[in-house]
């Protein structure tokens, strides 16, 4: 339950870096790291299905009003909360982590968390990006800033990761 109360204060910090900064940041009209994905990805995985999707929605409803585009965060972020326990089924295996610890790079490992991060940005970003474009005239671009976004997004999140990997001495 701790653990809850830490994703609920620092959602507001990841909501202003990612609106006043990331958003910011276009590199070659490509990439658009979208690094809030990380308060969903590392989510305990015993929480409660229903805290999961409504704390979704807010995050991506909190977005959407900051960014002027009203359901394309809150639809793609509530999309990845009800995929995700069913990612943490296939990706995780059941004998490696107790299900009340974080999904992070220290308790998973950096192949697991790999794969489960990657795995999940890319879900993600091709919901919210597909949704923005709603075309496939262009289908090349698409799929460049899908694959672009999400290894930038993932390597910002790795290095998160990093900062608060926190060992015992």
């Amino acid at each position: 339950m701790k653990d809850i109360y830490t994703y609920i204060w620092v959602a507001p910090l990841f909501i202003l870096l990612q609106v006043l900064f990331l958003n910011n940041i276009y590199f070659l009209s490509y990439i658009n790291p979208l690094v809030y994905v990380i308060l969903i990805i590392t989510l305990p995985q015993n929480t409660e299905k229903w805290f999961l999707l409504i704390y979704a929605f807010i995050l991506g409803f909190s977005l959407d009003i900051f960014e002027g585009n009203l359901g394309l965060n809150s639809s793609a972020l509530v999309f990845l909360s009800f995929i995700k326990p069913y990612i943490n089924k296939v990706l995780i295996p059941k004998n490696l982590i107790d299900e009340k610890e974080k999904l992070n790079l220290k308790i998973l490992g950096i192949k697991t968390f790999s794969v489960y991060a990657l795995s999940l940005i890319f879900i993600h970003n091709s919901f919210i990006f597909l949704l923005e474009h709603f075309s496939t005239i262009n289908l090349f671009y698409l799929i460049l800033k899908i694959i672009l976004s999400s290894v930038v997004t993932y390597i910002i999140i790795l290095i998160f990761q990093l900062f608060t990997f926190k060992t015992k001495e």
